[in-house]
């Protein structure tokens, strides 16, 4: 008989539940690739900060393509096979990235990182969704997962730019390569030997298809990541879609189809795909912001992800908000629009606050409410996206979703902020030098860094105000989609009100 949780029968509940934990966290925090420490890698590789940004995005990517698999690793092998095999072959990819001077080392380490590491997830994830939900509500369940994974996000990030700050830029990466090995000693010692009653076979996956999404990805990526340095249409954005092109031709004609793109027909599916867009584009703010605080400030990246620890109030708010509005049914409509609204406030925030005398306690605040914006769309948008769908096809949509939603929106946010930021400094340069011919100043390049300076801080507010509008679109793109409550009446409604007709006796509900 197969043993549903993880760990042997001998193991106390409590110790289980600690084992759980410690195994858990590392595997949610271990990559090929840290943003709070971006800065201390490129600048000690010596490479474009753009192999970073991409080995980032590569283990979002990486995560998305193993889901596809994943049930199908599970149905085959031992727990303890799986948790042993891949911290091991974890540990040896940690230890290459933190001993390589290679950035394309780092960028395939880094994908094949966020592929396995789901694995070992995955056995801890479902008990535990088990004990927080035994009739498996999803929305209950994302409400505390989603938290929990962006809250913690945030600590390991703080934690290791303080192991950089006081050492090296190798130190996260050997930390992690001892948690590892720890996780797999913990493996062999606590966790049991049984396996499900039948064995699913690995041969009936489709492998050409796994690498097929993993190449159009990772070159739609590397588009959108290295196009400020190659330009548009030098980029391999012509063969990324013919692959997915290929990818949706192909599935059609399967007999186990592993991505079931007929759910993209479903308004959940494709208006879930554009608010994750949009999400992506508000998170890319954080370019302009780290450009600031960074380049202007002269902060470093310590103080930074210490700034950001203050999104963990925010975190827990949207979490007990999820809370309460899944278990008292509150529209999805108002919930996903609050979390958009919490983005603006962010952005509008941040442009009102650049100025070079600026109290950094001043970004505390602004960091509580993107941090409730994020996490209440991270759980509103996925919950909505999904719904509906049975296990098999989610899991084959969330092969689709998660790298938009981690990779693709984000280095898109990304690519349209710095690259409108960069042109905006140029220009803030050109105004400013009209205006130096004019005069007659004995030392110019002595002003050159406060120029420069005067420069990023106008281009920022020059992006960050036009980011503000976007709110517009985004709630117009809201309120008139339905979310399955579509109400006739308000049809009715709107039609006499612009015909100027009595509504005398007609009520909203």
């Amino acid at each position: 008989m197969y043993n549903k949780g993880p760990f042997a029968h001998w193991v106390p509940k409590p110790v289980m539940l600690l084992l759980m934990m410690i195994i858990l966290f590392p595997m949610m925090a271990i990559s090929g690739s840290y943003t709070t420490i971006a800065s201390d890698l490129y600048g000690a590789m010596s490479v474009y900060p753009e192999y970073i940004s991409l080995a980032f995005y590569a283990g979002s990517v990486g995560m998305g393509l193993s889901i596809m698999i994943m049930m199908r690793v599970k149905m085959r092998f031992r727990s303890k096979e799986i948790i042993v095999v891949c911290s091991l072959l974890l540990a040896l990819l940690s230890y290459m990235c933190g001993t390589t001077e290679d950035p394309r080392v780092l960028v395939v380490c880094s994908f094949l990182i966020g592929f396995l590491k789901m694995f070992p997830m995955i056995e801890i994830l479902l008990p535990v969704m088990f004990m927080i939900t035994p009739t498996g509500d999803r929305g209950k369940f994302y409400s505390v997962f989603y938290p929990l994974s962006i809250g913690f996000g945030q600590l390991s990030g703080y934690c290791f730019s303080s192991l950089v700050y006081n050492g090296s830029w190798e130190r996260p990466y050997i930390l992690m390569t001892g948690l590892m090995l720890l996780i797999t000693l913990l493996s062999l010692i606590f966790q049991h030997n049984q396996r499900f009653s039948f064995k699913m076979p690995l041969h009936q996956i489709d492998w050409l298809s796994l690498v097929m999404l993993a190449s159009s990805y990772m070159l739609l990526v590397y588009f959108f990541v290295f196009m400020k340095q190659q330009a548009w249409f030098t980029s391999p954005l012509a063969l990324s879609l013919i692959l997915f092109l290929l990818l949706i031709y192909r599935q059609k004609f399967l007999k186990r189809k592993m991505i079931h793109f007929e759910c993209f027909r479903h308004k959940n599916v494709i208006h879930g795909t554009v608010l994750l867009l949009f999400m992506g584009i508000y998170l890319g703010s954080s370019t302009a912001f780290s450009q600031f605080t960074l380049g202007i400030l002269g902060y470093n990246n310590l103080i930074n992800a210490d700034i950001n620890l203050w999104m963990l109030p925010g975190i827990v708010l949207a979490g007990i908000m999820a809370s309460f509005g899944f278990k008292y049914q509150w529209p999805v409509k108002y919930y996903i629009s609050f979390g958009f609204v919490c983005l603006f406030l962010h952005t509008l925030s941040l442009y009102l606050l650049i100025q070079p005398q600026m109290d950094i306690r001043y970004l505390e605040y602004t960091m509580i409410i993107k941090g409730l914006g994020m996490a209440t769309l991270f759980i509103g948008i996925w919950f909505y996206t999904v719904l509906g769908l049975s296990q098999e096809k989610m899991l084959g949509i969330m092969a689709v979703l998660i790298p938009i939603r981690s990779a693709i929106s984000t280095a898109v946010g990304s690519a349209l902020v710095g690259w409108a930021t960069y042109q905006g400094q140029w220009q803030s340069l050109s105004d400013i030098s009209n205006y130096l011919d004019s005069g007659n100043i004995q030392d110019g390049m002595g002003i050159y860094q406060n120029i420069n300076y005067n420069a990023m801080m106008a281009s920022s507010k020059i992006v960050l105000g036009s980011l503000c509008w976007l709110i517009v679109p985004v709630l117009i793109f809201i309120f008139t989609h339905s979310y399955g409550n579509f109400n006739i009446r308000r049809i009715i409604m709107l039609r006499k009100m612009v015909r100027g007709n009595s509504m005398k006796g007609y009520k909203l509900s």
